[in-house]
């Protein structure tokens, strides 16, 4: 049990106190309340408790960060893409509380892979060779706006294939106006990197799901990259698609939230403060009203200092 921080959780955006048992939250609520059900209960001195992050996209190459630096920069998932070797590598090398999500490079004609768990990558010119859709957890990954609309136009051949095999698309290029309606319409999950600029908001109102794969060590960094500039994004929802959209998109939909039952990947931080982002640019950018109801996050303002993971 612990009380005296800030509990980033939808269930109560007030709480201060968190409890875990058996790799489960138990407990979501003040201080007097967690104090009460256990009196040695660890004191946060302030510090913040979130769900962790999920790299939602790491190509295995030789600039990739090892599982070890993900987890001490508060990742405990990982969406990781390679060789059956490699994927396999990463994962034994994770250290607990690293969970590995492994989408192996598709190999043959497109109807097996070198490893189980019915997973696959596969770069967009490789998918369009192929006479028919993979029965495979698919991530297909897309270096353009004109392959993208290729594979588009060939997930539209069969649009229920593609959501009911969890088809994903990892889009390493800014996406085009062009194509925000119709990355809307196709019902699949897309990642993207936030440092990159990206038209997340209309994406967002398009109806698409967006996770995040991150080329910045802090997962903060990738945050804070989703809410400023010209197509910035509110913070919450920048959040959620460091965490709970990531899980969602990997066939986990009850994932990444800190509430009763669900599970406890908890990661403690040290902030500056929190605040609430206010949508509408014409007014001030951070508010700390408690009558939004809405739980607070770490200010991302660029003079302020990112959060430190003092534990996970």
């Amino acid at each position: 049990m612990y009380f005296g921080g800030d509990v980033y959780s939808s269930i109560d955006p007030f709480a201060t106190a968190l409890g875990c048992a058996d790799g489960k939250v138990s407990f979501i609520g003040s201080d007097e309340a967690a104090k009460a059900l256990d009196p040695e209960a660890i004191d946060l001195n302030e510090d913040f408790l979130t769900p962790g992050f999920v790299h939602a996209g790491l190509i295995l190459d030789e600039a990739a960060p090892s599982a070890e630096q993900l987890y001490t920069q508060g990742f405990t998932h990982v969406h990781a893409i390679g060789s059956a070797e490699a994927t396999a590598g990463f994962a034994a090398g994770a250290p607990d509380g690293l969970s590995v999500v492994a989408y192996p490079t598709l190999t043959g004609d497109g109807t097996e892979t070198a490893a189980d768990a019915g997973r696959a990558s596969i770069d967009a010119e490789r998918l369009l060779t192929l006479e028919g859709l993979p029965e495979l957890s698919l991530y297909i990954l897309i270096d353009s706006n004109d392959r993208l609309g290729e594979v588009l136009a060939a997930l539209r051949a069969d649009p229920a294939h593609a959501q009911r095999y969890g088809y994903r698309l990892r889009l390493d290029f800014s996406v085009s106006e062009a194509q925000v309606e119709a990355l809307g319409r196709s019902g699949v999950a897309i990642t993207v990197d936030p440092v990159r600029e990206q038209p997340l908001a209309q994406l967002l109102a398009a109806g698409a799901q967006i996770s995040f794969c991150h080329s910045q060590t802090s997962p903060w960094a990738g945050v804070r990259d989703a809410v400023v500039g010209d197509n910035g994004i509110g913070a919450r929802a920048a959040f959620n698609a460091a965490t709970r959209f990531a899980h969602r998109a990997a066939g986990n939909p009850e994932g990444g939230v800190l509430a009763p039952g669900a599970d406890a990947d908890i990661v403690r931080w040290q902030v500056e403060r929190l605040v609430v982002q206010v949508a509408d640019p014409r007014v001030a950018a951070w508010s700390t009203d408690p009558r939004s109801g809405t739980p607070g996050l770490p200010e991302l303002a660029a003079d302020v200092a990112l959060p430190t993971r003092v534990a996970l």
